[in-house]
């Protein structure tokens, strides 16, 4: 099982597939008998997130939790692969409800292998759920080359480029060069980790600005969701010169739609608005494959907030529509952007013809993003 999970890190899908579908001798799983079905359902449910079928993957740690009551290992794995299910899928408050499941077994030291993908998880969630602002303390503890940062690395493909992207951005260049010596030593420990290689000049060329190297990254990344940050990245080089625009227009559409394909919605809504940003429209038929998970973590009232807003109201008119206070209606509306990606009721207005409604606490519509 551990086996496969290293494999498929390693971006050796057709390898694990041939190993976890069609193993040579029938009656032997991997490379010993008597793999527990758990344990079975745990690797393929890992695959399958790795190669971006979420729905696949979720199906089968759904399986994990049904049949390894007695496994916390197997079951603490499941649930980190739902949480990172959640988190890709915008779905915040799962994925916290994912991560309070094992709270108990990080308190107890029941963890072991499996710590830095649960630092990793927890990372997101705050990010998502505070901003950049809210995880920028933190960062320095996932550089210090400690057996949680470097499982981190090993495991995330987007944990380095991450890690100095935030770090750059807060003005921490000796962090984020940290960040890649660090991935560049564990890519030279680990040769055929193509992965974690990719990842590594992924890192290095954010660092140093080479377009040339960030190319080339995207090229090797194996990883969907990790090769379309790689593309995203690309477009966010381009952009900057007005020359190249055209070039990141195409860049940004190949990023997005790699996005939607790995079942990211919020990173494709994020693509749509630096499309919007360079005077790019796109028929909705474009986005048809973004779920309506990418606003499921707004709450009842954030949704009805957004929708008077976006129609054209005041906070005070808002106010007076929901029986709260202006003062509740501007709290909501922090919330609804940093949610959302967005700044302004501009965008929210622009945006939310797209993104569509609530009824009963539900989300309804067509699930389209803007």
């Amino acid at each position: 099982m551990w086996l496969a999970f290293v494999l498929t890190r390693r971006g050796e899908f057709k390898r694990v597939t041939k190993l976890l579908y069609h193993p040579e001798n029938p009656n032997s799983s991997l490379f010993g008998p008597a793999i527990s079905p758990a344990g079975l359902s745990l690797a393929r449910s890992h695959l399958a997130f790795m190669a971006g079928d979420l729905d696949a993957a979720a199906a089968l740690s759904d399986q994990v939790l049904a049949q390894a009551e007695g496994d916390s290992e197997i079951r603490i794995a499941s649930h980190l692969i739902l949480a990172l299910i959640a988190l890709r899928r915008a779905e915040v408050n799962a994925a916290s409800s994912h991560m309070q499941m094992i709270t108990d077994d990080a308190f107890m030291g029941r963890l072991t292998l499996l710590a830095g993908q649960c630092a990793w998880v927890n990372v997101r969630i705050r990010e998502a759920q505070r901003g950049a602002e809210g995880v920028a303390p933190v960062i320095e503890e996932l550089v210090d080359f400690g057996p949680v940062s470097r499982s981190v690395l090993l495991s995330q493909s987007a944990a380095a480029p991450w890690i100095v992207r935030l770090a750059l951005k807060f003005d921490r260049k000796p962090t984020a060069h940290k960040a890649v010596k660090l991935a560049q030593k564990l890519a030279e420990m680990n040769p055929q980790h193509h992965a974690l290689a990719a990842s590594a000049l992924h890192a290095q060329s954010l660092f140093e600005r080479n377009l040339v190297d960030l190319r080339l990254a995207a090229k090797t990344q194996v990883h969907p969701w990790a090769r379309a940050s790689a593309i995203e990245d690309i477009g966010k080089f381009l952009a900057r010169e007005r020359s190249q625009q055209d070039q990141a227009i195409r860049i940004f559409e190949q990023s997005a739609d790699a996005y939607i394909k790995a079942g990211a919605p919020l990173d494709a809504l994020r693509i749509k608005k630096r499309l919007w940003g360079l005077g790019v429209r796109h028929h909705q038929s474009r986005w048809h494959a973004t779920p309506p998970s990418v606003i499921a973590n707004l709450t009842e009232t954030e949704a009805k907030v957004a929708q008077l807003v976006a129609q054209g109201m005041t906070n005070t008119q808002t106010a007076k529509h929901l029986f709260i206070s202006p003062h509740t209606v501007a709290y909501h509306l922090k919330k609804i952007f940093c949610k959302l990606q967005i700044s302004s009721r501009v965008e929210l207005a622009r945006d939310w013809t797209n993104i569509g409604g609530f009824q009963g606490g539900l989300r309804t519509g067509d699930g389209r993003t803007a």
